[in-house]
């Protein structure tokens, strides 16, 4: 028996080989044209943050997209139409994608494709299982079968990043784990390792975005830099160089330098957005300045049209959980690891959620800057109305929250496990408290008269 667990653990034979098959293909044409947020409408924009948090996450987002489909402005249009960014992680990435894949009208069919479903138990989740320790030591409990096999077959039925509609524009966020640097699969990363993003499947975008660390294993890019004919674009050297840069910024132009170092790194394991950004607001930081305007990613003629930009976080965060805090030997060892985890999600997704606000006030700073040095036959060209006036823009950062539900919905909600499947009654309270939350926020509310 002994012998035969050793064999096990030192010849991966019992648990097999892992899958570690990238996941992309090398471009075959020019690299790929801006992608710009289109508003649409009349310049009142909204733009979502949907944080991690498996089926919960899912589920509250979900409710919050349903709240805002059902809610009418004055003119009694649908505020979800006004949606034209929704950047996403892990949990939320799956009804960002699902939302992408399918519009407003698609949404219902998230709960019956994904949310309806008993995934977690088909996953390896037991520490008895001398399987599962050679599982761990390959890099992850689950790989590819149990994680983009299942939401391809499922969920997104072999769908590609391409099939997503137009607008909005989803951003699905994963995390480098080599620099520790965010990594979007949006142009500005697929540019930088030459490779073709409009192939990639929604499945395996998500599961990158949903690779917690242990529980699933890395999702495999490769980097095409060796034989990439274009450069790297200009901002990435000017982000590097520059002292007054944001931090997040110049990690991120480190990690595209790293990209092209054949050297350093042929492929990218890419692990839950979370790691380095639970709320995906970071590579809205990088989109900025790849679309190398002061207005961007807005285009020229949609900045004019701005009036109002308001963006909300919609944080699905556990409430603090436990008795140890009640006892002066503190947490045992399970507690403490899940007490680290908690930590080590929540730190850096805090301090992205600050830095980002500061980014909102500089990206206003900067459209305002820019509309007011149009001269006026430009900004009439642009589509500036008569009696325009440049500074007349309004951007806004809220979050939205299980604390914006009832505070007994609050209660319930904040004890949901982060599991990727949760009984019926906990998916339909969260879908209702999302549906709350909107309904009762005041940024929303704004928005309707």
């Amino acid at each position: 028996m002994r012998i035969a667990l050793l064999s096990c653990l030192t010849l991966a034979a019992c648990a097999g080989t892992p899958d570690t098959r990238p996941i992309n293909l090398p471009l075959a044409a020019a690299p790929s044209a801006k992608a710009e947020i289109d508003i649409a409408g009349d310049g009142d924009v909204i733009a979502l943050a949907f944080s991690g948090g498996g089926a919960r996450a899912a589920s509250f987002s979900l409710g919050v997209l349903q709240q805002l489909r059902d809610t009418r402005d004055s003119t009694g249009g649908r505020l979800i139409d006004r949606v034209a960014l929704v950047t996403a992680v892990s949990g939320g990435a799956i009804t960002a994608a699902w939302f992408g894949q399918h519009g407003p009208d698609g949404l219902d069919g998230l709960r019956a494709a994904a949310l309806d479903k008993d995934w977690q138990s088909q996953l390896h989740t037991t520490w008895m299982s001398p399987q599962n320790w050679e599982r761990l030591v390959q890099g992850g409990l689950n790989g590819p079968d149990k994680l983009s096999a299942w939401l391809d077959r499922e969920v997104f039925n072999d769908a590609r990043m391409s099939d997503m509609k137009a607008r909005p524009r989803i951003v699905i966020n994963a995390t480098d784990l080599y620099s520790g640097a965010p990594f979007a699969f949006e142009a500005p990363w697929f540019d930088a390792i030459c490779s073709d993003l409009d192939d990639v499947r929604l499945s395996d975008a998500v599961a990158a975005s949903m690779a917690v660390p242990v529980a699933f294993r890395p999702i495999v890019v490769r980097t095409y830099g060796r034989e990439c004919p274009h450069q790297l674009a200009p901002w990435v050297a000017a982000a590097e160089a520059s002292r007054s840069a944001p931090m997040l910024l110049r990690e991120t132009a480190r990690s595209f330098r790293f990209f092209r170092d054949s050297a350093r790194m042929d492929y990218i394991h890419l692990a839950d957005g979370g790691v380095a950004d639970n709320f995906g607001v970071s590579s809205i930081v990088t989109l900025r300045a790849a679309s190398g305007t002061p207005h961007g990613p807005f285009t020229a003629r949609d900045a004019v049209k701005l009036k109002r930009f308001t963006f909300f976080i919609v944080n699905a965060e556990r409430n603090a959980e436990g008795e140890w805090p009640k006892r002066e030997s503190g947490p045992d060892g399970p507690q403490l690891l899940e007490a680290l985890l908690g930590v080590s999600v929540n730190a850096p997704k805090r301090a992205a959620a600050d830095a980002f606000s500061g980014e909102m006030e500089r990206w206003e700073r900067d459209v305002i800057a820019w509309r007011c040095s149009l001269p006026p036959e430009r900004a009439v060209a642009l589509g500036a109305p008569e009696n325009w006036k440049c500074t007349d823009v309004d951007f806004r950062l809220d979050m939205v929250s299980f604390a914006d539900a009832s505070d007994e919905r609050f209660r319930d909600l904040g004890k949901a496990a982060t599991a990727v499947s949760l009984p019926k009654q906990t998916i339909d309270a969260l879908i209702e408290g999302g549906r709350q939350a909107i309904e009762r926020n005041p940024e929303v509310l704004a928005l309707t008269r």
